[in-house]
């Protein structure tokens, strides 16, 4: 397995991951998270299922269609009600979907607890793929020294 990510990762807009991430309610999220996986599985053996992958974005899609039919017709409370289940299962592919990117990177770079470039659990939990480029980008430059 290869370490560090030239070869496998971009450089890519922190800001601009930060705002496509918010003005597309959260799409831009799984495209970047199926980018990184797709990275991730041309370029090593950390695999991450296609099936996960693609029942991931499914729920998503449904999830968001869903929320954005609910929003729509705010004045019948019982539409947003029926969709919180779709909501929670989609959010557990999501959050499982998160991990996964994120132990692999840590993985791909060597880092472990405290180095410079590994991906805190915390942080990433709230800022997502966000963090993840921030890290890439960091990883990106230390291998170009």
């Amino acid at each position: 397995m290869k370490k560090g990510f030239s070869d496998i990762f971009e450089t890519d807009s922190v800001l601009k991951t930060l705002i496509l991430c918010v003005l597309t309610i959260g799409s831009y999220l799984i495209y970047k998270l199926y980018r990184f996986s797709s990275q991730i599985n041309q370029h090593t053996e950390l695999k991450i299922s296609k099936a996960f992958i693609t029942t991931t974005i499914v729920l998503f899609a449904i999830s968001l269609g869903s929320l954005i039919y609910g929003l729509a017709n705010f004045h019948d409370l019982a539409i947003l009600k029926s969709s919180i289940g779709i909501h929670m299962i989609s959010s557990v592919f999501d959050v499982t979907w998160i991990v996964m990117v994120r132990n692999r990177i840590n993985l791909i770079a060597g880092s472990k607890k405290g180095d410079k470039l590994w991906l805190n659990p915390f942080i990433t939990s709230i800022f997502h793929v966000i963090y993840m480029q921030h890290k890439i980008n960091q990883g990106l430059v230390k291998s170009a020294i």
